[in-house]
């Protein structure tokens, strides 16, 4: 089964600002072992990003032998600098089981600020 997820990176301060350039990767969480990575994007002017993932980018083991389709990935994202390292993350605030139609993500002007991620 195909997925497709339009997720919006937005300005904590005003959520209609969606903001443009930044590179996010994003995961499914797994509870008991590693996470898995669904792809990385930078976003475009919008501030929006269009993954598409085909399921054996996040089943495993962990949904063991009685996985259902209903078992949806456990999404969030991670933000990440020039460098590659994570300056932002979603990972403690994942809703299990949930698909939205867009996964809205506002981020902090200060962690922007911080890491010279504004345009």
């Amino acid at each position: 089964m195909k997925l497709i997820l339009r997720v919006k990176m937005v300005s904590a301060q005003d959520e209609r600002k969606g903001l443009a350039g930044l590179k996010v990767a994003l995961y499914d969480r797994d509870w008991k072992s590693e996470d898995d990575l669904l792809g990385t994007e930078v976003s475009d002017d919008k501030g929006e990003i269009f993954f598409q993932f085909d399921e054996n980018k996040y089943k495993d083991a962990e949904d063991g032998p009685d996985w259902r389709v209903e078992s949806l990935p456990d999404l969030y994202v991670n933000i990440l600098d020039a460098q590659g390292r994570v300056v932002y993350s979603t990972r403690d605030v994942v809703e299990r089981d949930r698909f939205p139609k867009i996964l809205i993500v506002p981020v902090p002007d200060a962690i922007l600020e911080q890491h010279n991620l504004l345009p």
